[in-house]
């Protein structure tokens, strides 16, 4: 059955003593019975203190509950081996002494004779209420609390309810007025928690817990309406055992569980965690005021929420490990610490840290390990950004990778983008708002658009230990090369955008064909196993291209910026200035040859990689005796179409040889031209003389 899981602290439930009587309902117990038709108190304490609910043969559990009073509708108890059921026929406040149910042994609670929508409230006065065993409550009771300040234990038990149901180490109480209950103590400090493990808990409709802390450990659960974990006293602030460390504090825990509906935690200022796996199908929402640590022990299990994972807190730090999330992933800090581990996410993910305490602490989103994002990644920090592997104990780097499905978005707002780890998306847009976009110089990023923005560097740093120690944990600008030149690789495609201030650098490199366009930066280096095609939208002070690459393209004359490329005749560095027209010549060189001719569109240029050829300077064509006739001979045309352009003629310049032949068979009257052989050279002709 589909139900929805839901986990409140303070801010979201207990704003005022309203929050009971809309718990309860605003008109209170509206099936309360006359006084008249209730026990005696004093009856009752006069039973209860000399009744043993259960079998003598039991040590504990309902042998050792004992009830003080009623007030409202309680009618009766049946008492059976193992068993005990409380009957009411109206709304009820049962006082406990103490309140335990043994293994094997069954607690009811019933409405009868037609009663429907009660609401029985059970406090409880010493001692902490120990569960082993099995309570229930039928379909006329709509709400069932239980309220013990002393704690609760609920171990291999069984709690089936059709209705509501609560659980609170708030001291309860409650008293009746003109037919309603009004319940007190909703304000005062709880100081114990409540622990829920190897149990099954199926509630019809809400499941609320209240406590400091909360433990739920291999234990599955089914609540129609939700299940609240509430982890606050019931105003304002947790009360937590340790006030001076309540961000070590566990508010709630929920290890190896199983849940079949939706999620939803709002925690106050300690930790809220997942432990060892565990799966909920459907969605988890968290609002917290501390730590979030989502699949804590690394190394465990998988835990997977089928639905979308929605997590805000103010704690210092947050964290989703080894899971699967069938939804989005939304995650929000602003405590400083933000990282996603070894994930799957099957739609987009949004992880942002936000200034709202803690505005000393610098800001850090790691995406570490191996991750996926089917969708949309969307990444923006107020400092730094790293995606990457991270060996904490060793303090170096680790391996991974990261496959984005649609876009990255990386946005470093006062600090720098890094990327150690090999990184896949559709489009890819780096951006640090006042540092840098780096790489270890090693990892490779993949996609088919490509978008760097810094202030000071985009670019490689083959120092590992400086990357991390200096740049991503000091957060320092990098100004100049540091260290030996290393690069920003991309696979290959299109560079739409790279920005840096004017003093800034920037080195990009492709493993295949790369166009670069919308450069607007101080120095940049480019370089690609391939061609490099460099677009109209460049503004830079220099332009530098490696020497590696094999062909580069230049779509425009006009240049704001010194162009620069490496000669290979003599690995000379040709410098270009903008207002200078690019030209190159046909010369030979020891690993290859520069071939190109500037024209209004581009430049051409061919580096090592080609045998080394002779230039070949064509012949020019004979002159048409007669200009009125049409030259419809096919070798002529090829000869003129060479003469125009040899590179882009049909025939090779290398291919073309000019022996000079006689021949008396040409077809055309007009006996000169030229004749196409069969090998695709071509023979200029003249008319044969013959002698006297």
């Amino acid at each position: 059955m589909k139900f929805n899981v839901t986990i409140l602290n303070n801010k979201s439930i207990f704003e005022s003593e309203k929050f009971l009587y809309k718990y309860i309902g605003k008109r209170g117990f509206t099936n309360m019975r006359n006084f008249t038709k209730k026990l005696s108190a004093i009856t009752l304490c006069t039973l209860f203190a000399s009744m043993q609910i259960a079998s003598a043969a039991i040590d504990t559990g309902l042998n050792n509950a004992v009830i003080n009073k009623t007030e409202g509708g309680y009618v009766g108890m049946d008492v059976s081996k193992d068993s005990a059921t409380l009957k009411f026929d109206g709304n009820t406040h049962v006082n406990w002494d103490t309140l335990n149910v043994g293994k094997g042994e069954t607690l009811n609670f019933n409405a009868v004779n037609g009663a429907n929508g009660l609401t029985i409230l059970n406090t409880v006065n010493k001692g902490m209420t120990n569960v082993y065993g099995t309570i229930s409550s039928n379909e006329g009771i709509s709400k069932l609390i239980i309220s013990n300040p002393n704690g609760m234990l609920y171990d291999g038990a069984t709690f089936t309810t059709a209705g509501d149901l609560m659980l609170t180490t708030q001291a309860l109480g409650a008293t009746f007025t003109n037919g309603n209950i009004d319940i007190k103590g909703i304000n005062e400090a709880a100081i114990n928690g409540i622990t829920i493990q190897n149990s099954d808990f199926s509630v019809g409709g809400e499941f609320n817990i209240t406590a400091p802390s909360v433990d739920i450990i291999k234990t599955a659960i089914t609540a129609n309406k939700g299940l609240r974990l509430v982890t606050a006293d019931g105003q304002n602030y947790l009360v937590c055992t340790d006030p001076n460390n309540d961000e070590k504090h566990t508010a709630v825990r929920l290890e190896s569980v199983s849940v079949d509906g939706n999620v939803y935690i709002v925690s106050a200022k300690d930790i809220v965690k997942v432990v060892n796996g565990g799966k909920i199908n459907g969605n988890l929402k968290i609002e917290s005021d501390g730590n979030v640590g989502l699949n804590y022990v690394d190394g465990g299990k998988v835990f997977e929420v089928t639905g979308n994972v929605d997590v805000a807190n103010d704690g210092r730090t947050a964290y989703l490990k080894n899971s699967k999330v069938g939804g989005n992933l939304n995650m929000s800090n602003s405590g400083g610490f933000l990282e996603v581990a070894d994930s799957h996410v099957a739609g987009d993910a949004n992880l942002k840290t936000t200034v709202k305490s803690n505005e000393g602490v610098k800001h850090f989103i790691h995406v570490v390990g191996d991750t996926t994002v089917d969708g949309n990644l969307n990444i923006d920090s107020i400092h730094n950004i790293h995606i990457g592997g991270y060996n904490s104990d060793m303090a170096t780097l680790a391996p991974g990778s990261l496959k984005v499905g649609k876009d990255l978005n990386a946005t470093a707002r006062e600090g720098s983008v890094a990327i150690t780890i090999d990184t896949s998306a559709d489009k890819v847009a780096l951006t640090s708002g006042t540092l840098n976009v780096i790489t270890d110089g090693k990892a490779v990023i993949k996609a088919n658009d490509y978008k760097f923005d810094a202030k000071h560097y985009i670019g490689g740093i083959s120092d590992t230990d400086y990357l991390i120690n200096t740049v991503m944990e000091k957060y320092t600008p990098i100004k100049g090369i540091v260290g030996e030149k290393a690069f920003v690789t991309v696979d290959g495609g299109n560079v739409t955008k790279i920005k840096t201030d004017k003093t800034g650098y920037a080195f990009v490199r492709s493993n295949n064909d790369m166009n670069v366009n919308g450069v607007d930066a101080g120095k940049v280096n480019l370089s690609s196993a391939k061609d490099i095609v460099i677009g109209k939208d460049a503004k830079a002070d220099v332009i530098l291209v490696d020497g590696e690459t094999r062909n580069l393209t230049v779509e425009t004359p006009s240049r704001d910026y010194t162009l620069k490329y490496t000669n290979i005749k003599d690995t000379a560095v040709i410098t270009v200035n903008p207002e200078t027209e690019i030209t190159y010549d046909m010369a030979n060189g020891p690993q290859g040859w520069n071939k190109g001719t500037q024209t209004s569109e581009n430049t051409y240029l061919v580096v090592p990689g080609e045998p080394a050829v002779p230039p070949v300077t064509p012949p020019a064509p004979t002159p048409n005796p007669d200009p009125k006739k049409p030259q419809d001979n096919d070798n002529v045309k090829i000869l003129n179409n060479l003469q125009r352009d040899q590179v882009a003629s049909a025939i090779d310049a290398n291919q073309v040889y000019t022996p000079v032949a006689f021949a008396a068979d040409l077809d055309e009257e007009i006996e000169t031209g030229v004749r196409k052989n069969v090998d695709g050279s071509v023979t200029v002709v003249r008319p044969f003389t013959p002698k006297n």
